[in-house]
């Protein structure tokens, strides 16, 4: 199953993974991600190591490559902006509209 949106608010989003379906973010460095439920594995380019997260543990993504959130099973991550990002006014409406066209989108491709 890919990547599902469970939720977005302000500066933040949170997914639901599962195994060998990865979260793909590229420009993301400064960004915070954080495990709400079971294990994130976390992959971050020029990097050389991997990344464990459990419930409850957060981390700072240091650099602008791409990375992939995967889960150990299944899982739930939080992918907050940097602290000093400012999201435009009215971006936060057009965020949920663009998420929801593509959850539909992604429910009738299944279907």
């Amino acid at each position: 199953m890919k990547p599902e949106l469970l939720a977005l608010t302000q500066g933040q989003a949170e997914y639901r993974l599962s195994e060998n379906h990865p979260l793909r973010i590229a420009g993301a460095a400064g960004r915070q991600i954080e495990c709400l439920a079971g294990t994130a594995w976390i992959t971050v380019y020029g990097e050389r190591t991997d990344f464990m997260l459990r419930q409850g543990q957060r981390f700072e993504v240091p650099n602008n490559g791409l990375m992939l959130i995967d889960a150990a099973g299944c899982g739930t991550v939080r992918v907050r902006l940097p602290a000093d990002t400012e999201v435009p006014s009215g971006w936060l409406g057009l965020q949920r509209r663009f998420a929801g066209a593509l959850q539909d989108v992604g429910f009738l491709l299944r279907n």
